[in-house]
């Protein structure tokens, strides 16, 4: 049976960083999935409202090749969302959640370096709590490089769901190609080498040969 998959993101990119290729099986599975974006990803750097309207292109053109339909930013003020109530943020969510009815959350490592990252985790744990009423079965965090492995924290993340994604790692790295501001050369961690030298690591890890890995909050069956 198709799933309904909900991932909450604190910028357009993080879907393909995260979990390009996950969402590229989802979609081959005819799961239906729907990206939520809360920060603008562009204006804590000086950028102009016209460089948010062509990060949201290139978004909805990643979206297209990962076969995502259903998005909404809500253009919250990057590197910002650390001054904007939990609860608020957390309506956002339920908003969705009650106009979607997704049975998957897909949402940030909770001990990311990047405080958007960390704030959106939080607001998604209250959104998705396990009440009785509840349709969500899975939570699940993913990685986003130069922010998950650059935790300082003792939360280091320690994957215990691996994807295979061997088969869609050349359409992953398109989608995230659309980017363009985002890749840097190698051997930054948000370079094209480097993500796919991580989906590799990822890989070797359960004899795989690229894999994207995930850390599982909860999950019922």
């Amino acid at each position: 049976m198709a799933k309904k998959i909900l991932v909450t993101c604190a910028h357009p990119d993080d879907e393909s960083l995260g979990m390009g290729g996950t969402l590229l099986l989802h979609s081959k599975n005819k799961d239906e999935i729907f990206v939520l974006v809360f920060a603008d990803g562009e204006l804590s750097r000086g950028s102009s409202q016209k460089n948010v309207k062509k990060r949201q292109e290139q978004a909805l053109n990643a979206f297209s090749i990962l076969g995502i339909k259903k998005s909404h930013f809500l253009n919250y003020e990057d590197q910002k969302l650390d001054i904007i109530s939990t609860i608020q943020l957390a309506q956002d969510i339920e908003k969705i959640i009650s106009q979607w009815n997704p049975d998957t959350v897909y949402t940030h490592y909770y001990g990311d370096l990047n405080q958007d990252h960390k704030k959106v985790f939080e607001a998604t744990a209250i959104a998705t709590r396990p009440t009785p009423k509840s349709k969500i079965q899975d939570l699940i965090c993913f990685e986003t490089p130069s922010s998950t492995e650059w935790n300082v924290s003792k939360n280091k993340f320690n994957p215990n769901l691996f994807t295979d994604i061997e088969s869609v790692i050349d359409k992953k790295l398109k989608a995230i190609s659309c980017y363009k501001k985002e890749i840097n050369p190698s051997p930054h961690p948000r370079s094209l080498d480097a993500i796919k030298n991580r989906s590799k690591y990822w890989g070797s890890n359960v004899g795989l040969k690229y894999a994207e890995a995930f850390h599982v909050i909860r999950q019922i069956k």
